[in-house]
């Protein structure tokens, strides 16, 4: 039998689902020995007697002849080696045992090679963290083009779209409050396109919805924090469904607020959101569908910028952003002869949105000539994903016409 698996890798806990295609649902699997709990604590066990790693247990404490190696996460973030009873393991070597032994819980006779596709989310995911993490798992034996790892909230993407159209007839709204703050998205989607884009706006309240706030006795203060952030959230928002996730929201605090913001939408709450999720990437990943979808996460570019320019008779874009793209990985330099002009046209495409604009940077002070002898060198760099800095330098041309060292600069909001 073949399985697609979903992993939730949390600096806490880690959590496991595998993908029912007869049923089209996600299956949760029990991780703890007496098959009661779908979490377990992102630690893994080596006994010394046994010479073998073991699923951690809280049992495991304390005992002389087990070493418990707790931060598996910031071992993943890492990648550093660690010495267990003598030996030298690398992270993978360790990550790699922790994925086997949670895997093992699907069906203890499960091989790498039933394994048909596998995503590991993680909260927030930088390239050390994937790297290492993709390492670890084809180090326990599973072919790299069976693996995924995304972060929380592309995951989250993918999910929306594998339920019930009714949920995500328009907007969809995430709220995520944990020790590390409150985070709340919008997924907006672009239905006329294809493949259809789905783009996610981000908004931190850690400032307002405070965790320490949960430690007080008279809990109308985090109420009313809470109330607040939801008005702002939903202003003017045509949002169908609210999932809230997060073990800040494990109390029954927030119920109240929910339940009045339901009206007209529908309203989700639990801790085993993303790895679902995870599950549904690995199918749409494995299985076929993740064509149908652009994700675009909170630090993607939503829109595509392009120099327009001529090439001998051809006119041509040159990009400097595409969407889906990285905005911390977009971005460059070229140089340009103008002729006859003293403006530089940037082409601009929004994925919500069919139609293209034109940005047009004009460059004062600079003398219009129908010679050819203007030439300037063009630099693009992106701050955040809804801007772009566009730089540009005369630099002369040679003998013909020495620099005047004039620089602009200009914004271009995406």
């Amino acid at each position: 039998m073949e399985y697609i698996v979903g992993i939730d890798l949390c600096r806490d806990f880690t959590q496991l689902c595998i993908f029912n295609n007869e049923t089209n649902t996600v299956d949760s699997v029990a991780l703890s020995s007496d098959r009661q709990s779908t979490k377990v604590k992102t630690a893994i066990s080596y006994s010394a007697s046994k010479k073998d790693f073991m699923v951690y247990s809280p049992l495991h404490d304390g005992k002389l002849d087990i070493t418990v190696i707790p931060n598996l996460y910031d071992l993943a973030m890492s990648g550093e080696h660690i010495t267990i009873d003598g030996e030298d393991y690398s992270s993978a070597r360790i990550l790699a045992r922790f994925f086997r032994r949670i895997i093992a819980c699907i069906n203890r006779e499960c091989e790498p090679k039933d394994i048909r596709g596998i995503t590991v989310t993680v909260k927030e995911l930088d390239l050390g963290l994937k790297s290492n993490l993709e390492e670890a798992l084809v180090y326990y034996g599973i072919l790299a083009e069976r693996i995924k790892i995304c972060d929380h909230i592309e995951s989250f993407m993918y999910y929306v779209v594998m339920q019930n159209k009714d949920i995500w007839i328009n907007d969809v709204g995430l709220m995520c409050f944990d020790e590390e703050g409150f985070k709340a998205y919008v997924l907006h989607f672009g239905r006329k396109q294809q493949p259809m884009s789905i783009v996610a706006e981000t908004s931190d309240f850690s400032d307002s919805v405070k965790y320490s706030m949960l430690k007080e006795e008279d809990d109308i203060r985090i109420k009313y924090a809470f109330e607040s952030v939801c008005g702002i959230l939903l202003h003017k928002q045509n949002i169908s469904a609210v999932y809230a996730t997060g073990d800040g929201f494990d109390g029954t605090w927030a119920d109240e607020t929910l339940k009045r913001i339901s009206t007209g939408r529908r309203i989700f709450k639990g801790q085993n959101l993303y790895v679902k999720a995870a599950a549904c990437v690995a199918h749409l990943t494995f299985d076929g569908g993740s064509e149908n979808y652009l994700i675009i996460g909170e630090d993607d570019l939503k829109s595509s910028i392009a120099l327009r320019a001529v090439s001998g008779k051809t006119q041509k874009e040159l990009a400097f952003g595409n969407v889906g793209q990285k905005y911390y990985e977009a971005g460059g330099s070229c140089e340009l002869i103008l002729d006859n002009t003293n403006e530089i046209d940037f082409m601009i495409h929004n994925a919500l949105k069919k139609d293209s604009f034109c940005a047009i940077m004009t460059l004062d002070a600079l003398p219009t000539r129908r010679n050819k002898t203007n030439r300037v060198s063009v630099n693009v760099r992106f701050p955040s994903r809804d801007c772009a800095v566009v730089t540009v330098k005369d630099v002369g041309f040679g003998a013909i016409r020495k620099t005047d060292y004039r620089i602009w600069e200009q914004v271009i909001n995406l």
